[in-house]
């Protein structure tokens, strides 16, 4: 299904996938740990989070029930962040 689509729905695929390529937890919600998380950062979002200190402050500043884990919803505030840094760089607001 995610081949099929507009570009922005192959895209809202992309987005959900990646966060299950690297989630972990074998049953119930899956969930980043920092180690998946800096994993998907390096593969999916080297050219947007480039500095580790930088990222290591987006993990606690996403896992809002400081639980050292990033669950789907923590992980969406992530990519509304990095959409807020995306669209003040390149469109000029």
């Amino acid at each position: 299904m995610a081949e099929e689509g507009s570009e922005l729905e192959r895209g809202l695929h992309a987005i959900v996938g990646s966060f299950y390529r690297y989630a972990e937890g074998s049953e119930g919600p899956k969930e980043l740990d920092q180690a998946a998380f800096q994993n998907l950062l390096r593969n999916e979002l080297s050219h947007q989070l480039t500095d580790q200190k930088a990222a290591l402050d987006m993990f606690r500043k996403v896992d809002a029930n400081n639980d050292q884990k990033i669950s789907f919803d923590e992980y969406w505030d992530l990519i509304v962040e990095i959409c807020r840094v995306i669209r003040r760089s390149n469109y000029n607001e």
